[in-house]
């Protein structure tokens, strides 16, 4: 074989190689859009006839303000519901948060059963400093354990940090956080609810699992998802379609009349007012 033959066979094998790949990203990209189009098929489809059951926001919580600031005498903890979206099969699944506080120096420890990649370490102490600074507590005289239950072997990105947040929050002040209620959203160190990503699919995961109220960062009550189409083109003897898809956006509210309210949020005020009783 030449050089001119072996050049040829190269570019040929890369080619092939090209195309397959793109067939498979097509394919997978494809296949997450026809997922999206059927859940909201489904929500259209058994949307309920009557209004939305208004939700009461919980009786917002006053800031605990220590008398004394040396050691946190009384271990405590608490739960919050947190959504996320599986990579694998870019389905929303929904989980719980957990906070223990004990007497410390400071420490906040993430529990790493899943594995939590360092950014949601990260987003973990600042949820610790916001709800510290909000409860006016001393963080140095305790130690603050963060573990996570979730379907899935990976918890990775920001988005719990309002969901942390509120946990620690609700032990540090020894109160609760309602059961009926999830939240997505990051959390930053103003105290102030920062978006996200797959909004849609986290609150079609809430609303599978019995979540009445779902919280999202302003602004993002409104999403997008793209909607295929088809176009049937004659050329002679031979039929062609052309596939593209068109951007459509969707009211998470009103796709979820019936079934969840969905409100907005922009600081952690507003989602102790919802969250914490």
């Amino acid at each position: 074989m030449d050089k001119k033959d072996l050049a040829i066979a190269v570019l040929s094998i890369l080619l092939i190689l090209s195309v397959a790949s793109s067939l498979i990203t097509y394919h997978y990209q494809q296949q997450i859009i026809e997922n999206q189009l059927q859940i909201i098929r489904e929500l259209s489809t058994n949307r309920g006839a009557g209004a939305s059951v208004p939700i009461t926001p919980a009786t917002p919580a006053t800031p605990v303000i220590p008398t004394n600031t040396g050691s946190f005498t009384q271990e405590r903890s608490a739960y919050a519901n947190i959504v996320a979206v599986r990579s694998d099969t870019n389905e929303g699944v929904i989980g719980k948060v957990r906070v223990e506080i004990k007497n410390g120096t400071g420490r906040v420890l993430a529990n790493t059963k899943p594995f939590v990649e360092p950014d949601t370490q990260y987003s973990v102490r600042t949820a610790v400093k916001v709800a510290t600074k909000y409860t006016h507590s001393d963080m140095n005289s305790m130690d603050f354990i963060v573990s996570f239950d979730i379907n899935g072997t990976l918890i990775g990105g920001p988005s719990a940090g309002a969901a942390i947040t509120a946990a620690t929050i609700a032990a540090l002040e020894g109160k609760k956080v309602r059961e009926d209620v999830a939240i997505t959203g990051t959390i930053e160190e103003d105290g102030s609810i920062g978006r996200v990503g797959a909004v849609f699919e986290k609150a079609v995961a809430a609303e599978k699992n019995g979540i009445r109220l779902f919280l999202v960062p302003k602004g993002q009550r409104v999403v997008t998802f793209w909607e295929r189409k088809e176009v049937k083109r004659q050329i002679g003897p031979f039929s062609f379609i052309q596939v593209y898809y068109e951007p459509k956006r969707i009211d998470l509210a009103e796709y979820m009349r019936g079934k969840m309210d969905v409100q907005e949020v922009s600081t952690i005020d507003d989602v102790v007012k919802y969250m914490i009783y």
